[in-house]
Protein backbone atom coordinates (compact mmCIF):
# COMPACT_ATOMS: atom_id res chain seq x y z
CA UNK A 1 0.00 0.00 0.00
CA UNK A 2 1.42 3.35 -1.02
CA UNK A 3 1.53 6.00 1.76
CA UNK A 4 -0.40 9.31 1.31
CA UNK A 5 1.98 12.30 0.97
CA UNK A 6 0.68 15.83 1.64
CA UNK A 7 2.22 18.39 -0.66
CA UNK A 8 3.36 21.80 0.55
CA UNK A 9 0.76 23.97 -1.33
CA UNK A 10 -2.09 21.81 -0.15
CA UNK A 11 -0.81 21.93 3.41
CA UNK A 12 -0.61 25.75 3.41
CA UNK A 13 -4.18 26.06 2.08
CA UNK A 14 -5.45 23.74 4.80
CA UNK A 15 -3.81 25.87 7.50
CA UNK A 16 -5.34 29.04 6.04
CA UNK A 17 -8.81 27.51 6.15
CA UNK A 18 -8.36 26.51 9.78
CA UNK A 19 -7.25 30.03 10.69
CA UNK A 20 -10.25 31.57 9.00
CA UNK A 21 -12.60 29.41 11.07
CA UNK A 22 -11.13 30.66 14.32
CA UNK A 23 -11.47 34.38 13.49
CA UNK A 24 -14.95 35.87 14.35
CA UNK A 25 -16.82 38.08 11.87
CA UNK A 26 -16.49 41.68 13.07
CA UNK A 27 -19.72 42.91 11.30
CA UNK A 28 -21.25 45.92 13.12
CA UNK A 29 -24.72 45.60 14.81
CA UNK A 30 -27.58 47.64 13.21
CA UNK A 31 -29.16 50.37 15.51
CA UNK A 32 -32.65 51.92 14.84
CA UNK A 33 -33.71 55.46 15.78
CA UNK A 34 -36.50 55.82 18.36
CA UNK A 35 -40.05 56.05 16.89
CA UNK A 36 -41.51 59.49 16.35
CA UNK A 37 -44.64 60.26 18.38
CA UNK A 38 -46.74 63.39 18.54
CA UNK A 39 -47.67 64.78 21.93
CA UNK A 40 -49.86 67.40 23.55
CA UNK A 41 -48.78 69.29 26.65
CA UNK A 42 -51.73 69.48 29.05
CA UNK A 43 -52.83 72.91 30.21
CA UNK A 44 -55.25 73.74 33.00
CA UNK A 45 -58.30 75.59 31.69
CA UNK A 46 -61.78 76.59 32.73
CA UNK A 47 -64.32 74.31 31.04
CA UNK A 48 -68.04 74.92 30.57
CA UNK A 49 -69.65 71.52 31.14
CA UNK A 50 -72.76 70.37 29.29
CA UNK A 51 -75.02 67.35 29.42
CA UNK A 52 -77.38 66.09 26.76
CA UNK A 53 -80.82 64.58 27.23
CA UNK A 54 -83.21 63.02 24.68
CA UNK A 55 -86.46 64.86 24.12
CA UNK A 56 -89.35 65.36 21.74
CA UNK A 57 -90.69 68.48 20.05
CA UNK A 58 -94.24 69.65 20.77
CA UNK A 59 -96.16 72.62 19.33
CA UNK A 60 -96.56 75.60 21.61
CA UNK A 61 -100.29 75.63 20.76
CA UNK A 62 -102.48 72.99 19.14
CA UNK A 63 -106.06 73.60 18.05
CA UNK A 64 -108.48 70.94 16.85
CA UNK A 65 -110.98 72.44 14.44
CA UNK A 66 -114.35 70.86 15.22
CA UNK A 67 -117.92 71.29 13.97
CA UNK A 68 -120.03 73.52 16.22
CA UNK A 69 -123.25 73.02 14.25
CA UNK A 70 -124.78 70.05 12.44
CA UNK A 71 -124.92 70.08 8.67
CA UNK A 72 -123.36 69.26 5.31
CA UNK A 73 -119.91 70.60 4.39
CA UNK A 74 -120.20 72.67 1.22
CA UNK A 75 -116.60 73.82 0.70
CA UNK A 76 -113.01 73.54 1.98
CA UNK A 77 -111.19 76.85 1.55
CA UNK A 78 -107.57 76.09 2.53
CA UNK A 79 -104.57 74.18 1.22
CA UNK A 80 -103.48 71.34 3.44
CA UNK A 81 -100.05 71.91 4.99
CA UNK A 82 -100.22 75.68 4.54
CA UNK A 83 -100.02 78.44 7.13
CA UNK A 84 -103.35 79.99 8.10
CA UNK A 85 -104.22 83.09 10.09
CA UNK A 86 -106.54 83.31 13.03
CA UNK A 87 -110.21 83.85 12.05
CA UNK A 88 -109.60 82.64 8.48
CA UNK A 89 -112.50 80.62 7.02
CA UNK A 90 -111.53 76.96 6.60
CA UNK A 91 -114.84 75.19 5.87
CA UNK A 92 -118.32 76.28 4.87
CA UNK A 93 -121.29 74.31 6.24
CA UNK A 94 -124.70 74.63 4.55
CA UNK A 95 -126.20 77.76 6.18
CA UNK A 96 -129.75 77.62 4.78
CA UNK A 97 -131.41 76.14 7.88
CA UNK A 98 -129.57 78.55 10.18
CA UNK A 99 -130.42 81.56 8.04
CA UNK A 100 -134.09 80.63 8.35
CA UNK A 101 -133.74 80.19 12.11
CA UNK A 102 -132.12 83.60 12.41
CA UNK A 103 -134.90 85.19 10.38
CA UNK A 104 -137.54 83.53 12.60
CA UNK A 105 -135.79 84.72 15.75
CA UNK A 106 -135.65 88.24 14.39
CA UNK A 107 -139.40 88.15 13.68
CA UNK A 108 -140.08 86.93 17.20
CA UNK A 109 -138.09 89.84 18.56
CA UNK A 110 -140.16 92.28 16.50
CA UNK A 111 -143.32 90.65 17.84
CA UNK A 112 -142.09 90.92 21.40
CA UNK A 113 -141.18 94.59 20.92
CA UNK A 114 -144.66 95.29 19.59
CA UNK A 115 -146.26 93.55 22.58
CA UNK A 116 -144.04 95.56 24.92
CA UNK A 117 -145.05 98.84 23.29
CA UNK A 118 -148.75 97.94 23.69
CA UNK A 119 -148.19 96.97 27.34
CA UNK A 120 -146.47 100.31 28.04
CA UNK A 121 -149.37 102.24 26.52
CA UNK A 122 -151.87 100.23 28.54
CA UNK A 123 -149.96 100.88 31.76
CA UNK A 124 -149.79 104.62 31.11
CA UNK A 125 -153.55 104.74 30.32
CA UNK A 126 -154.48 102.88 33.56
CA UNK A 127 -152.22 105.18 35.57
CA UNK A 128 -154.03 108.26 34.20
CA UNK A 129 -157.46 106.73 34.91
CA UNK A 130 -156.48 105.93 38.49
CA UNK A 131 -155.60 109.58 39.05
CA UNK A 132 -159.13 110.47 37.86
CA UNK A 133 -160.70 107.68 39.91
CA UNK A 134 -161.96 105.86 36.83
CA UNK A 135 -159.84 102.69 37.26
CA UNK A 136 -159.20 100.32 40.11
CA UNK A 137 -155.93 99.33 41.75
CA UNK A 138 -156.30 95.78 40.46
CA UNK A 139 -156.45 97.01 36.87
CA UNK A 140 -153.25 98.98 37.39
CA UNK A 141 -151.48 95.95 38.90
CA UNK A 142 -152.50 93.83 35.90
CA UNK A 143 -151.16 96.49 33.50
CA UNK A 144 -147.78 96.64 35.32
CA UNK A 145 -147.46 92.84 35.30
CA UNK A 146 -148.28 92.72 31.58
CA UNK A 147 -145.59 95.33 30.84
CA UNK A 148 -142.98 93.39 32.81
CA UNK A 149 -143.92 90.15 31.08
CA UNK A 150 -143.57 91.86 27.71
CA UNK A 151 -140.10 93.13 28.70
CA UNK A 152 -139.08 89.59 29.63
CA UNK A 153 -140.37 88.27 26.32
CA UNK A 154 -138.25 90.87 24.52
CA UNK A 155 -135.16 89.66 26.39
CA UNK A 156 -135.95 86.04 25.49
CA UNK A 157 -136.43 87.00 21.84
CA UNK A 158 -133.10 88.83 21.82
CA UNK A 159 -131.37 85.79 23.31
CA UNK A 160 -132.97 83.52 20.72
CA UNK A 161 -131.85 85.86 17.94
CA UNK A 162 -128.32 85.92 19.35
CA UNK A 163 -128.25 82.10 19.46
CA UNK A 164 -129.52 81.86 15.91
CA UNK A 165 -126.92 84.37 14.69
CA UNK A 166 -124.14 82.46 16.48
CA UNK A 167 -125.17 79.18 14.90
CA UNK A 168 -125.34 80.88 11.54
CA UNK A 169 -121.83 82.21 12.10
CA UNK A 170 -120.62 78.74 13.07
CA UNK A 171 -121.48 77.54 9.58
CA UNK A 172 -118.32 79.36 8.50
CA UNK A 173 -115.68 77.28 10.31
CA UNK A 174 -112.77 79.58 11.18
CA UNK A 175 -109.23 79.08 12.40
CA UNK A 176 -108.90 79.77 16.14
CA UNK A 177 -105.13 80.46 16.00
CA UNK A 178 -102.29 81.33 13.64
CA UNK A 179 -100.42 78.21 12.60
CA UNK A 180 -99.86 75.43 10.10
CA UNK A 181 -102.90 73.34 9.24
CA UNK A 182 -102.66 69.63 8.58
CA UNK A 183 -104.76 67.32 6.47
CA UNK A 184 -108.53 67.80 6.46
CA UNK A 185 -110.42 64.92 8.05
CA UNK A 186 -113.65 65.74 6.19
CA UNK A 187 -114.38 66.63 2.58
CA UNK A 188 -117.08 68.45 0.71
CA UNK A 189 -120.39 66.66 1.15
CA UNK A 190 -119.49 65.19 4.52
CA UNK A 191 -122.06 65.30 7.31
CA UNK A 192 -120.72 66.82 10.52
CA UNK A 193 -122.43 66.81 13.90
CA UNK A 194 -122.50 69.31 16.69
CA UNK A 195 -123.33 66.65 19.28
CA UNK A 196 -120.04 64.76 19.05
CA UNK A 197 -118.00 67.70 17.73
CA UNK A 198 -116.77 66.17 14.48
CA UNK A 199 -113.04 66.93 14.07
CA UNK A 200 -112.37 68.60 10.75
CA UNK A 201 -108.67 69.59 10.89
CA UNK A 202 -105.75 70.30 13.26
CA UNK A 203 -103.69 73.51 13.45
CA UNK A 204 -100.30 73.74 15.16
CA UNK A 205 -98.63 76.99 16.13
CA UNK A 206 -94.99 76.63 15.04
CA UNK A 207 -93.76 80.10 15.96
CA UNK A 208 -92.18 78.40 18.98
CA UNK A 209 -91.86 74.78 20.07
CA UNK A 210 -91.64 72.97 23.37
CA UNK A 211 -89.15 70.21 24.12
CA UNK A 212 -90.18 67.78 26.85
CA UNK A 213 -87.32 65.76 28.35
CA UNK A 214 -86.26 64.14 31.61
CA UNK A 215 -83.12 64.62 33.69
CA UNK A 216 -81.81 63.33 37.03
CA UNK A 217 -82.79 65.37 40.04
CA UNK A 218 -79.10 65.94 40.87
CA UNK A 219 -78.56 67.65 37.49
CA UNK A 220 -81.54 69.92 38.08
CA UNK A 221 -80.21 70.90 41.50
CA UNK A 222 -76.92 71.88 39.89
CA UNK A 223 -78.65 74.06 37.32
CA UNK A 224 -80.69 75.81 39.99
CA UNK A 225 -77.56 76.43 42.06
CA UNK A 226 -75.67 77.85 39.09
CA UNK A 227 -78.55 80.07 38.03
CA UNK A 228 -78.91 81.43 41.54
CA UNK A 229 -75.22 82.36 41.65
CA UNK A 230 -74.11 85.27 39.49
CA UNK A 231 -70.68 85.72 41.02
CA UNK A 232 -68.79 85.03 37.79
CA UNK A 233 -71.17 87.01 35.57
CA UNK A 234 -72.04 84.03 33.42
CA UNK A 235 -75.44 83.07 34.82
CA UNK A 236 -77.17 84.23 31.64
CA UNK A 237 -74.97 81.96 29.56
CA UNK A 238 -75.62 78.99 31.84
CA UNK A 239 -79.37 79.46 31.55
CA UNK A 240 -79.24 78.93 27.80
CA UNK A 241 -80.22 75.52 26.47
CA UNK A 242 -79.11 74.21 23.08
CA UNK A 243 -81.11 71.98 20.77
CA UNK A 244 -79.37 69.21 18.80
CA UNK A 245 -81.49 68.23 15.81
CA UNK A 246 -81.86 64.71 14.46
CA UNK A 247 -79.10 65.32 11.87
CA UNK A 248 -76.60 66.20 14.61
CA UNK A 249 -76.48 69.96 13.97
CA UNK A 250 -77.04 72.61 16.64
CA UNK A 251 -80.16 74.73 16.23
CA UNK A 252 -79.41 78.41 15.77
CA UNK A 253 -81.83 79.68 18.41
CA UNK A 254 -81.04 79.16 22.12
CA UNK A 255 -83.83 77.98 24.39
CA UNK A 256 -84.93 78.62 27.93
CA UNK A 257 -86.04 76.27 30.68
CA UNK A 258 -89.71 76.82 31.53
CA UNK A 259 -90.45 74.50 34.43
CA UNK A 260 -89.66 71.21 36.06
CA UNK A 261 -92.11 68.70 37.42
CA UNK A 262 -92.67 68.71 41.17
CA UNK A 263 -92.72 64.90 41.17
CA UNK A 264 -89.71 62.60 40.87
CA UNK A 265 -90.22 59.27 39.14
CA UNK A 266 -89.85 56.61 41.83
CA UNK A 267 -88.38 54.06 39.43
CA UNK A 268 -85.84 56.13 37.51
CA UNK A 269 -85.26 59.12 39.78
CA UNK A 270 -85.89 61.43 36.80
CA UNK A 271 -87.67 64.77 36.73
CA UNK A 272 -89.76 65.95 33.76
CA UNK A 273 -88.55 69.22 32.23
CA UNK A 274 -89.79 71.51 29.47
CA UNK A 275 -87.83 74.02 27.41
CA UNK A 276 -89.04 76.51 24.81
CA UNK A 277 -87.27 77.36 21.55
CA UNK A 278 -88.16 80.12 19.13
CA UNK A 279 -88.85 78.74 15.64
CA UNK A 280 -88.82 81.75 13.29
CA UNK A 281 -88.28 79.79 10.06
CA UNK A 282 -90.60 76.97 11.22
CA UNK A 283 -87.98 74.33 10.48
CA UNK A 284 -88.63 72.47 13.74
CA UNK A 285 -91.59 70.13 13.37
CA UNK A 286 -93.58 68.65 16.27
CA UNK A 287 -93.04 64.97 16.96
CA UNK A 288 -89.33 65.05 16.08
CA UNK A 289 -86.98 63.35 18.52
CA UNK A 290 -84.07 65.64 19.43
CA UNK A 291 -81.43 66.09 22.10
CA UNK A 292 -81.24 68.95 24.55
CA UNK A 293 -77.84 70.20 25.68
CA UNK A 294 -78.05 71.88 29.07
CA UNK A 295 -75.15 73.69 30.73
CA UNK A 296 -74.23 72.26 34.11
CA UNK A 297 -71.60 74.76 35.23
CA UNK A 298 -67.91 75.63 34.99
CA UNK A 299 -65.00 73.42 36.13
CA UNK A 300 -61.98 75.46 37.08
CA UNK A 301 -58.45 74.40 36.09
CA UNK A 302 -59.63 71.28 34.32
CA UNK A 303 -57.36 68.95 32.36
CA UNK A 304 -58.63 67.69 29.01
CA UNK A 305 -56.96 64.92 27.03
CA UNK A 306 -57.84 63.96 23.42
CA UNK A 307 -60.02 60.87 23.28
CA UNK A 308 -57.81 59.11 20.74
CA UNK A 309 -54.90 59.25 23.20
CA UNK A 310 -56.77 57.17 25.80
CA UNK A 311 -56.49 53.37 25.86
CA UNK A 312 -58.88 51.09 27.74
CA UNK A 313 -58.00 47.69 29.14
CA UNK A 314 -60.33 44.74 29.60
CA UNK A 315 -61.27 45.93 33.09
CA UNK A 316 -62.34 49.33 31.83
CA UNK A 317 -59.32 51.17 33.23
CA UNK A 318 -58.30 54.20 31.17
CA UNK A 319 -54.57 54.68 30.45
CA UNK A 320 -52.40 57.07 28.49
CA UNK A 321 -48.77 57.10 27.43
CA UNK A 322 -46.76 60.14 28.45
CA UNK A 323 -43.21 61.20 27.59
CA UNK A 324 -40.72 61.78 30.41
CA UNK A 325 -36.94 62.07 29.92
CA UNK A 326 -37.32 60.87 26.33
CA UNK A 327 -39.09 57.64 27.29
CA UNK A 328 -42.71 56.49 27.14
CA UNK A 329 -44.39 56.16 30.54
CA UNK A 330 -47.75 54.42 31.03
CA UNK A 331 -50.13 56.22 33.40
CA UNK A 332 -53.59 55.09 34.54
CA UNK A 333 -56.13 57.91 34.63
CA UNK A 334 -59.68 58.54 35.80
CA UNK A 335 -62.09 60.42 33.50
CA UNK A 336 -65.50 61.86 34.35
CA UNK A 337 -67.11 62.86 31.06
CA UNK A 338 -66.44 63.86 27.47
CA UNK A 339 -66.13 67.48 26.41
CA UNK A 340 -66.34 67.58 22.63
CA UNK A 341 -63.61 65.26 21.32
CA UNK A 342 -61.70 65.32 24.62
CA UNK A 343 -62.10 63.66 28.01
CA UNK A 344 -62.08 65.43 31.35
CA UNK A 345 -59.36 63.88 33.52
CA UNK A 346 -59.88 63.96 37.28
CA UNK A 347 -56.94 61.78 38.41
CA UNK A 348 -53.60 60.55 37.05
CA UNK A 349 -52.30 63.60 35.18
CA UNK A 350 -51.15 67.11 35.97
CA UNK A 351 -50.63 70.29 34.02
CA UNK A 352 -47.51 70.15 31.83
CA UNK A 353 -47.58 66.38 31.20
CA UNK A 354 -46.81 65.42 27.60
CA UNK A 355 -49.43 62.92 26.45
CA UNK A 356 -48.82 60.87 23.33
CA UNK A 357 -51.70 61.42 20.92
CA UNK A 358 -50.43 60.00 17.64
CA UNK A 359 -48.04 57.07 17.34
CA UNK A 360 -49.23 55.28 20.48
CA UNK A 361 -48.94 51.96 18.66
CA UNK A 362 -45.23 52.61 18.03
CA UNK A 363 -44.31 53.23 21.68
CA UNK A 364 -44.02 50.75 24.53
CA UNK A 365 -43.70 51.67 28.20
CA UNK A 366 -40.05 52.33 29.06
CA UNK A 367 -38.85 52.59 25.45
CA UNK A 368 -37.21 55.68 24.00
CA UNK A 369 -39.35 57.89 21.79
CA UNK A 370 -38.82 61.07 19.78
CA UNK A 371 -41.61 63.48 20.78
CA UNK A 372 -42.98 66.17 18.49
CA UNK A 373 -45.49 68.76 19.66
CA UNK A 374 -48.97 68.55 18.12
CA UNK A 375 -51.06 71.68 17.72
CA UNK A 376 -54.22 70.19 19.19
CA UNK A 377 -57.34 72.37 19.11
CA UNK A 378 -60.59 71.67 20.99
CA UNK A 379 -62.42 70.78 17.81
CA UNK A 380 -59.57 68.64 16.58
CA UNK A 381 -59.79 69.98 13.02
CA UNK A 382 -56.13 71.00 12.81
CA UNK A 383 -54.94 67.68 14.18
CA UNK A 384 -57.10 65.73 11.78
CA UNK A 385 -55.80 67.81 8.90
CA UNK A 386 -52.18 67.22 9.92
CA UNK A 387 -52.81 63.48 10.23
CA UNK A 388 -54.25 63.37 6.75
CA UNK A 389 -51.28 65.23 5.30
CA UNK A 390 -48.83 62.83 7.01
CA UNK A 391 -50.67 59.74 5.78
CA UNK A 392 -50.94 61.11 2.26
CA UNK A 393 -47.19 61.86 2.20
CA UNK A 394 -46.40 58.30 3.28
CA UNK A 395 -48.70 56.88 0.61
CA UNK A 396 -47.07 59.09 -2.03
CA UNK A 397 -43.63 57.85 -1.03
CA UNK A 398 -44.81 54.25 -1.25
Amino acid sequence: MKPYVLTLPLYLGFLTALASCDVSDPSPQTSYPPPVVRTVALKAEDVLLHKEYPGRLLPIRLAEVRARVTGIVLAKTFSEGSDVNADAILFQIDPAKFEAAAAGAKAQLEQANAALALALQQEQRIRALIQKGAASKDQFDIAVATRRQSEAEVLVAKANLRTAELELGYTSVRSPIDGRIGAATVTEGAFVRQEDGTQMATIRDLSSVYVDFTAPLSDLAGVRRDNASDADGQAAERREIELITNDGSTFSQPGRLLFSSAVVNETTGQVSLRAEFSNPDKSLLPGTYVRVRMTQGITRKALLVPQRAVQWDTLGQAKVLTVRDGKAVLKPIVTSQSVGNRLLVTQGLKAGDEVIVDGVEKATPGSAVAAQALDEKPDGNAALHNDCVSICDQQAKL
